[in-house]
């Protein structure tokens, strides 16, 4: 039997069918959604990306959530090294409050008495204040030379408030390095740390009596760089300083800078706040090496001085300037300008007017100072010295024999 369907129902069928085939389709798009999703989140999808890949976290879109996993393990490249993590002091378990409470208890104010007042007084007055810190059980306290310089009594305050009087071992003023002793017993000690293995980035904290009156201020930092130079106002360079940026202010002088495992690895001495006129600099502060520190207070301690070697001139650098304004074939040395008697410099012939140029083939120029290239020598060594003799203009070579520097010098 043939049927017929008029016009009507015709279109009543083919909007049914489109209905059907549309909702067919969306469900058929989100099942397949539903799988992918499911099929992503499972044991075959691609590597995740952790807190531990930098690459892949800086990419990750604004709307991702980056979970927190274990610290990563390190594995080496082929044409990359295995990096050392150091570890500070949350990681070993020890707050970093923890290790400055602990140090603190080590750190001093050292404060420098000596004779003023007007007219003359007799009594003794507070001429300046700096930091120390307790070594051993001995009651040895370093500091800065400048400190303590001059000091007619010594008080120690420790970390509690209690004072104590305290003397002088020794001092050496080409390191700004001193030793005093307390006598009572001792509340802490502060062990060295090697200062040689300090890389820049390393952090660092500084703890000292900021002003004076602010004990035991604690800064932190990082090492900056190494191997500094710092020139002194008496002829000569502080050498081999380690430059940080930790916060370091008057009063700070003789402190402690500690690695974060609380050992010490320098001793602060000095701050840079304008390199020139007009120009202002910030966080240049230096320390002296704690290896430096261990030699020089060694000696101390075991004889009271540190014995360098000496010359026996005094003399003024010689500028380009000066060498163009006196026709001199020179550009760098120093110019003697007197000889002590009975030195090694009188004994060899070393004359007054002389420019010393050389020491051992070590050219004497602002880069090596006279004073540190002595200093590279021992008591007793024999060295040459290469000189340009002006009233003969001839350059000539003594050999000297080097002796302690007198203790009046």
């Amino acid at each position: 039997m043939q049927h017929r369907f008029g016009p009507g129902l015709v279109a009543v069928i083919a909007a049914g069918a489109l209905i059907l085939g549309t909702m067919a389709g969306a469900l058929s798009g989100g099942l397949t959604a539903y799988f992918v999703r499911n099929e992503a989140s499972g044991p075959t999808a691609g590597p995740k990306v952790s807190a531990t890949d930098v690459s892949a976290v800086t990419n990750v879109a604004p709307t991702s959530t980056i979970e927190p996993t274990a610290p990563p393990t390190l594995t080496a490249t082929p044409n990359r090294p295995t990096p050392t993590v150091l570890p500070v002091a949350e990681e070993t378990g020890t707050s970093l409050a923890d290790v400055v409470a602990q140090a603190g208890k080590a750190v001093v104010t050292v404060v420098n008495e000596q004779a003023g007042g007007f007219f003359g007084s007799s009594d003794l007055e507070t001429a300046g204040t700096g930091t120390g810190f307790i070594i051993d059980d001995q009651g040895h306290v370093i500091t800065n030379n400048h400190v303590v310089e001059g000091s007619q009594e010594i008080t120690v305050i420790f970390a509690d408030g209690t004072e104590e009087k305290a003397t002088l071992l020794g001092a050496d003023a080409f390191a700004d390095l001193a030793v005093v002793k307390i006598a009572g017993p001792v509340p802490a000690t502060l062990p060295f740390g090697n200062s040689d293995t300090l890389r820049p980035g390393d952090r660092v904290v500084a703890i000292g009596s900021a002003l004076g009156d602010f004990t035991n201020t604690v800064t932190e930092g990082i090492i900056s760089a190494l191997n500094r130079s710092l020139q002194t106002s008496d002829g000569y360079n502080m050498e081999n300083m380690l430059q940080h940026d930790a916060p370091i202010n008057p009063g700070n002088s003789g402190g402690p800078l500690l690695s974060l495992d609380g050992h010490v690895v320098g001793v602060n001495t000095a701050v840079v706040r304008q390199a020139e006129p007009g120009v202002t600099a910030e966080g240049l502060g230096f320390a002296i090496p704690s290896n430096t520190v261990q030699d020089i207070t060694k000696q101390i301690i075991n004889n009271g001085k540190v014995v360098r070697p000496y010359l026996g001139v005094n003399y003024e650098t010689l500028t380009p300037r000066a060498a163009t304004a006196n026709n001199l074939p020179i550009d760098h040395g120093v110019v003697v300008t007197n000889v002590q008697a009975g030195s090694p410099a009188a004994l060899a012939g070393i004359q007054r007017s002389d420019v010393i140029t050389k020491i051992n083939d070590q050219d004497i120029d602002s880069d090596n100072p006279l004073m540190n290239v002595l200093f590279h020598f021992q008591v007793g060594d024999q060295v040459d010295v290469e000189v340009y003799r002006m009233s003969v203009t001839q350059t000539m070579t003594f050999t000297v024999t080097l002796v302690p520097i007198p203790d009046n010098t």
